[in-house]
């Protein structure tokens, strides 16, 4: 049997719900945690508009022993579920954590949403989210982190132009799917189409803090390669019939 572990918190949680209350409810309204006032120089770095990791005790939980196989949500038509496959309060070390985004800083206090937590719930530790750590394992190879070398960078480069060539290639299979549902070339030129795909594109470069005409000028080749493709496959089945 492992050593007992004794934690102290760094804080609490402080909000309107004393009793249960559904994980959805909880997580749509803005709370706060109060750091203890002697921990505040330890969130230096931290800023309003980021994502936290807070980890959390379920203090209202009572009892020792707790089943290790249980229905998720208490609802026997989910499937039986290993404790450490579910996100159920009821764990053996009564640990919980939640990803919640930062709203505001005043001195030690903390202004969150998304904390799925009731009121003065001890707090663990905060941690800043990092997509490269915390995301799903395929995402965090793709997410921009910081590098300690030119040969890092250019790895990183590669396995970006890696994974973008196989998206243009799942691309390309689409684009020969839509030939079966076009019978002419004027149904392949489709205008309309075109337009709204560059508007579109646009706005993602934007959003992505791109430039959108550059992106716009690498569409239009792609779209145009893919055209040609599109038209190419059209002649060759009105040959065939």
């Amino acid at each position: 049997m492992s050593k007992p572990i004794t934690l102290s918190p760094i804080g609490y949680v402080k909000n309107q719900f004393k009793e249960n209350t559904p994980v959805e409810q909880l997580r749509q309204q803005s709370m706060q945690i109060v750091i203890n006032p002697e921990l505040t120089d330890g969130l230096l770095g931290l800023e309003a508009g980021t994502d936290i990791l807070v980890l959390f005790y379920f203090h209202r939980i009572e009892g020792e022993v707790f089943p290790l196989q249980l229905h998720p949500r208490h609802d026997e038509t989910n499937p039986l579920r290993g404790i450490f496959a579910t996100r159920s309060q009821f764990r053996p070390s009564g640990i919980g954590a939640t990803v919640a985004r930062l709203e505001q800083i005043e001195e030690n206090v903390l202004t969150v949403i998304g904390l799925d937590t009731l009121d003065e719930t001890p707090v663990l530790d905060i941690k800043p989210y990092l997509s490269y750590f915390d995301a799903e394992v395929q995402r965090q190879l793709f997410e921009v982190r910081p590098v300690s070398s030119l040969a890092e960078a250019r790895q990183a480069i590669d396995l970006l132009d890696a994974e973008i060539i196989r998206l243009l290639g799942h691309r390309a299979k689409y684009v020969y799917q839509v030939t079966n549902f076009k019978k002419n070339a004027d149904e392949v030129r489709a205008k309309v189409r075109y337009e709204e795909v560059m508007q579109s594109r646009r706005k993602m470069a934007e959003a992505a803090g791109l430039n959108p005409d550059v992106i716009e000028q690498m569409y239009k080749l792609l779209v145009e390669n893919f055209i040609k493709e599109e038209l190419e496959i059209l002649k060759n089945r009105k040959n065939e019939n």
